[in-house]
């Protein structure tokens, strides 16, 4: 038969059955998935040094010759044993080379090494350390060299790719698979993109980029083909998210909103403030969507406290008042009560506005629950706050025109879907207050258009953030009863609701008990964590939101929705334990009001990872700067979770280095589908193959199939 990328793994010289289950384990099934699974590291072992000229305490690469070998075996005593139960053997080779000099190279419990490096030619690599003078190894990586043959090597004499393992895979197995891979199939793999656009981009070929990513002759090479392939990887994506828009948009018309001047005064005697003027950009860019005949499909970001829900407000009136119904989803019960209370409060101040407003979440009694769902169907309801519930069957609306998804890295993509195919084609404006980083938009969010309210209100004093570490503690407590002296109040969060001795980490119960008879002392606190009924939690924000409460300790229940003006302080129990975006809410669930608000951390890590993360904190207020130090440190995965739009994960991208050739990619994008939508002409067939390879049937219904 002949040869394919696609044929099994374990048909491959070097690899066989067994192997193959391990590269199964790793997500690797054929040839091509070999190919293209590319290191995590590479190692640059391409200088040979010699004993003589050795550089001390790090990694090098030695030809040496062994002289002689010593055996000990050591008893040990104690907790640690070594391999062979309660002895240590340690193997000692004395090395030279052509400069004369000596190197002790140590195994410990490899004494089968002792018969088998003896009299042998040896490629060494490891870590040297002089101890007088003499040069030390430490369980160094080893290959044995034939006679006098100059060194032809895939672990030495060159830059050397470092694999991911599992199983019976370590690095010499995988290299040998991979060497064998590329020599027999890799003429197989054809280049999809244009010849003159691989040109235009000065990128090297696609098999050339392959081998150098694995097998670079230098630094340079290997450079320029992850610059290609990471390019390439962007394009795919970036095509696949302008066709699932262009999709969205063109396979069914939505409605032409009516808006114009009366209207837009009419909506805005409703706040009592003015607009900023980047809420006013942000209302004019979603207006523009809504009047067109094309379906919405807006992003609106912006800090904690910049005004996203007036502009919310503003477009669901603006629907409302052309006869359409609009949803409100939030991830929580508390967020969506809170929409609700915050709309029905504008709307009080306009007697002839007439909106009816609905709310649906969890955990509500049958009969009201079956009111609020009759009223939907019905047409009685204008605007409803709800939670996931509202995507359940049983949900009907009247006519949804109108989806407004709050906070929506809480949802994944099936929710969002699930919510807006109950209407017809309706508009779509989702929110969210974690800043996204331009790259994290292009590559995950490239099928929405972007608004961004990037100035907050005026009047409001910058939230003052401190940092508290040990003896420290006492310091951020006095300043808290402070503030509750003066009719203040606060919010202390702990990481977890049950006690957990490994973390070493006070549960809120815990936390609740101790500062009320320590150093919150005389003030009335309540408890609140997600483990309390629904009931139960909206009973203690009120009673806080009316001041019978002096203090809140609670869990990150908190992090969004909760805006009680008069909070001007949050203080964070092992902040350490929490993310940047993460801390930066709730950072922004004080200071809402005009007095000055406080967000106290109280950690035992001051410096390392967990002190920089914090420092961080301490240096900006700036959400959009504390999201691209947030991707620096934990990647685009746990800030976006599965937002990727079903598509697979990006192999090579990197969102915080490779933003410009994201960037670039999505522009070609834009040129290949203006100038042929469908991919059907001759030299985008290959591209169009790809993708239907990449994505599979998902998007055959794009027309790409």
């Amino acid at each position: 038969m002949p040869l394919s990328l696609d044929d099994d793994i374990q048909f491959l010289k070097h690899v066989g059955p067994a192997r193959a289950r391990d590269f199964g384990k790793l997500g690797i099934k054929t040839v091509r998935g070999l190919m293209f699974s590319f290191p995590r590291d590479m190692s640059d072992r391409s200088s040979i040094f010699t004993i003589a000229d050795a550089p001390e305490d790090r990694p090098i690469s030695l030809l040496v010759t062994p002289l002689g070998v010593e055996e000990k075996v050591v008893r040990r005593r104690g907790q640690w044993r070594g391999r062979s139960g309660s002895r240590l053997t340690i193997t000692t080779f004395e090395m030279t080379d052509d400069s004369g000099g000596i190197l002790e190279a140590v195994w410990f419990n490899q004494p089968w090494l002792k018969e088998r490096l003896q009299g042998m030619r040896l490629a060494l690599h490891g870590k040297a350390v002089r101890d007088g003078k003499r040069l030390c190894m430490e369980h160094p990586q080893y290959e044995l060299v034939p006679g006098d043959a100059p060194l032809e090597s895939l672990s030495f004499g060159r830059i050397v790719p470092i694999y991911p393992m599992t199983g019976s895979l370590n690095q010499a197995a995988w290299r040998r698979a991979m060497a064998f891979a590329l020599d027999s199939r890799l003429e197989l793999l054809e280049d999809p993109l244009p010849a003159g656009l691989v040109a235009e981009k000065r990128f090297p070929d696609l098999r050339a980029a392959v081998r150098a990513m694995h097998f670079p002759d230098d630094a340079r090479q290997w450079h320029d083909a992850r610059r290609r392939l990471v390019w390439e990887e962007s394009l795919y994506l970036q095509l696949a998210l302008l066709a699932a828009r262009a999709h969205m948009k063109n396979d069914l018309p939505g409605r032409a909103f009516r808006l114009g001047p009366e209207l837009d005064n009419r909506i805005r005697r409703l706040f009592p403030f003015k607009f900023t003027s980047a809420q006013d950009k942000a209302v004019r860019e979603i207006s523009r969507d809504m009047a067109s005949p094309l379906p919405m499909c807006r992003l609106l970001q912006g800090d904690v406290g910049s005004g996203k829900t007036a502009v919310a407000l503003y477009a669901s009136l603006a629907a409302v008042t052309n006869r359409a119904q609009v949803c409100l989803m939030a991830p929580t019960g508390l967020l969506a009560r809170q929409h609700y209370d915050t709309f029905s409060r504008y709307l009080e101040t306009s007697p002839n506005a007439r909106v009816r407003l609905g709310l649906l979440v969890g955990g509500m009694p049958k009969a009201e629950r079956q009111f609020t769902l009759d009223r939907l169907k019905n047409g009685t309801i204008d605007i409803l706050a709800a939670t996931h519930a509202v995507i359940s069957d049983g949900v009907e609306f009247h006519d949804l025109g109108m989806v407004v998804i709050d906070e929506q890295h809480k949802f994944g993509v099936a929710q969002r879907s699930l919510l807006v195919r109950k209407g017809v084609r309706p508009d779509l404006l989702i929110m969210t207050a974690t800043p996204i980083p331009r790259s994290l938009a292009l590559s995950v969010y490239g099928d929405l258009d972007l608004s961004t309210i990037d100035r907050m209100p005026p009047g409001r004093k910058p939230v003052k953030t401190l940092l508290y570490c040990g003896r420290d503690a006492g310091k951020g407590w006095s300043l808290t009863r402070d503030e509750l002296k003066r009719g203040r109040q606060a919010f202390v969060v702990c990481p977890l609701v049950e006690e957990n001795a490994e973390l070493d980490l006070r549960a809120a119960g815990e936390a609740h008990r101790d500062l009320g008879a320590g150093e919150l002392n005389g003030f009335r606190l309540g408890l609140l964590h997600g483990r309390m009924k629904r009931a139960e939690q909206q009973r203690i924000l009120d009673e806080f939101r009316v001041g019978k409460l002096d203090a809140i300790v609670g869990t990150i229940v908190v992090e969004v929705g909760v805006d009680i003006p008069n909070c001007t302080v949050m203080a964070v129990l092992s902040a350490e334990r929490f993310g940047l975006a993460q801390l930066h809410q709730l950072r922004g669930r004080v200071g809402r009001g005009a007095e000055q608000g406080y967000f106290l951390m109280f950690s035992d890590f001051r410096k390392g990872e967990s002190g920089g993360r914090l420092n961080a904190l301490l240096s900006t207020a700036s959400g959009f700067e504390i999201a691209e130090a947030d991707l620096r440190l934990r990647g685009p995965g746990d800030m976006v979770g599965d937002r990727q739009h079903g598509l697979p994960p990006l192999k090579l991208v990197d969102l915080v280095r490779d933003v410009e050739l994201i960037a670039d990619a999505r522009e070609s994008a834009r040129y290949m589908l203006s100038d042929d939508p469908e991919l059907a002409g001759r030299e985008h067939i290959p591209v169009r193959r790809e993708l239907v390879r990449l994505y599979g049937k998902q998007w055959d219904r794009l027309g790409m199939g």
